[in-house]
């Protein structure tokens, strides 16, 4: 017997369709791409996603949700529950992007997804934290007190993620691969509909009103949008998780304080880290920079960029902290590392080049902090010798007196050296260089 469908000869079980005339194979029966009416009365798994399809084209515009109103500092937060299937339809996230320095969220992990997978799927008592979540086009409508009905548009993007995606991508992924699932019964269909109906507590932000409400307390700043109050929520509430990485950190703390927003403290702590961060961002946008492409700036695996922007920010506290450096206008602060990272170029070219850079230990982390110590014994040489900082003549020649140090992996002193102190041994092995 020949499979109406792929054409090869049937082994094993047969599947009638249009009323017997015709026969498939077990295969392209249960390949997700071709579709067959019969499924609907002979397979439960096509038969419940086509009622969740049905209620979902004909099911009101918006989603009403019974939430309690609450209120801190002046700003609205809902607290309420949803189902993870109405979730699904509503979600987005705010992927960070580098060159932009647009979004928040991190990249999502497959191993933390399918580690909830499984967990939702076999533990008898998978509980769940809420979700903290951003409204940006919602309405509260009160009722009695403080509590009332939350009504969100029913359209893709009508909530964000601020707290939660790996939570939610773990029913995400649930949903794609009972979808499309290859083996038959991978996720039986009873667990499927149990969890397409499971109850996640939410605590709902209206991001768009309380935008509004920050900007009037401003003067003379840029206003704030409702992004850049996810932003910040999402970075005091994940500042001292491992899941976050350092280089994001530090990227959405320059954000941060470019937003205008105040009252985080790590704003006020580490003013010179967010100095530090706008320099390295600047430094490899620019097209004219010796590090242009070189920083990975949201700390994403698999960028190719050598350089973490937390190791540019953080080997760079000596010098941001220098009194002379630090009163410095920004623009004088990035000529000078932009000139001392073009000397440095001149001296170790090969050591800037992405097919090459791995077999040098400049760009790597212990040779960013090496060079970034170096830095303002530099800047001092120039501020004592009364020579123009701001000038790459004077650089080079500086620089130059490093040329006999070896930078090649193989063979360089940095490479059998680690952490801090070994950054500590490598700097003054390299300092000797500029003193003699």
């Amino acid at each position: 017997m020949i499979c109406t469908c792929c054409g090869f000869e049937i082994q094993g079980q047969t599947h009638q369709i249009e009323n017997g005339e015709k026969q498939v194979c077990d295969k392209c029966w249960n390949n997700p791409s071709f579709f067959f009416s019969e499924k609907a009365k002979t397979d439960t798994r096509f038969k419940l996603l086509s009622e969740i399809a049905v209620q979902n084209q004909n099911s009101p515009k918006t989603i009403e949700i019974s939430v309690l109103k609450l209120s801190q500092k002046n700003i609205d937060l809902y607290i309420g529950k949803m189902k993870s299937k109405d979730i699904l339809q509503l979600y987005e996230v705010d992927k960070f992007k580098d060159e932009e320095l647009e979004g928040y969220q991190r990249e999502q992990y497959e191993e933390r997804t399918s580690e909830l997978i499984e967990y939702l799927t076999e533990c008898p008592i998978a509980v769940m934290p809420s979700l903290f979540v951003s409204l940006r086009n919602a309405k509260f409508v009160a009722s009695k007190d403080d509590f009332g009905i939350l009504r969100i548009p029913k359209v893709r993007g009508a909530i964000w993620i601020i707290d939660g995606q790996h939570r939610v991508g773990g029913f995400e992924k649930l949903y794609q691969k009972f979808t499309y699932q290859r083996k038959p019964n991978e996720i039986s269909t009873e667990t499927f509909a149990t969890l397409m109906d499971y109850e996640l507590p939410i605590v709902f932000i209206d991001t768009q009103k309380a935008a509004v409400k920050t900007n009037t307390l401003k003067m003379g700043k840029s206003e704030i949008m409702p992004e850049d109050l996810e932003r910040a929520i999402f970075f005091v509430v994940n500042k001292t998780q491992k899941g976050i990485s350092s280089s994001l950190k530090d990227a959405l703390l320059y954000r941060l304080n470019v937003s205008g927003i105040d009252g985080i403290p790590a704003l006020r702590k580490e003013k010179w880290r967010i100095q530090a961060a706008h320099v390295g961002i600047s430094l490899n946008r620019e097209l004219d920079s010796p590090l242009k492409g070189l920083i990975n700036i949201g700390g994403k695996a698999g960028t190719r960029k050598p350089i973490q922007l937390n190791s540019f920010v953080s080997s760079l506290e000596l010098l941001f902290n220098d009194k002379n450096f630090a009163k410095l206008e920004y623009n004088k602060q990035v000529q000078f590392l932009k000139f001392y990272w073009e000397s440095l170029r001149k001296n170790v070219p090969q050591a800037f080049d992405l097919a090459s850079w791995r077999d040098y230990m400049l760009l790597k982390a212990i040779g960013v902090y090496c060079v970034h110590w170096l830095a303002l014994d530099v800047f001092n040489i120039c501020l004592t010798n009364e020579q123009r900082f701001d000038e790459q003549e004077t650089l080079d020649k500086i620089v130059s007196k490093m040329s006999d140090f070896d930078w090649k992996t193989q063979t360089s002193l940095l490479s059998t050296l680690g952490g801090l102190k070994g950054a500590k041994r490598g700097y003054e092995k390299i300092k000797l260089c500029l003193t003699t």
